[in-house]
């Protein structure tokens, strides 16, 4: 059975989405350099999503939009997995996680 939500939590909780979201993006602005607060930030901005979308769902009383914040967060699991994986092998090559460190990679 869904949860559904009323007008004025929904309201809420989108205020509650959104700021995760902008959280992530000035993470994202602030420290474009380090990638390990890169990635944290595109996860932070993956979960604003995923919340909007969970949330829709609760309001509507329909659960297609958590089956696909369900979906969107098994996809992004597996993008952070790939990333830190990266983080590991950049770590070791140059002892930095600073985007700066490996331009000599030219990628």
């Amino acid at each position: 059975m869904l949860y559904v939500i009323s007008i004025t939590d929904f309201v809420d909780l989108m205020l509650f989405s959104l700021l995760l979201f902008l959280a992530g993006l000035l993470g994202m602005i602030h420290n474009y350099k380090n990638y390990l607060v890169t990635m944290m930030s595109v996860e932070l901005m993956y979960l604003g999503a995923i919340s909007n979308f969970v949330f829709y769902s609760g309001f509507l009383g329909d659960s297609r939009g958590a089956v696909y914040g369900l979906l969107t967060l098994i996809l992004a699991a597996c993008e952070s997995a790939i990333g830190l994986g990266l983080l590991i092998v950049l770590y070791r090559f140059g002892r930095s996680v600073d985007f700066s460190s490996y331009e000599a990679l030219g990628g």
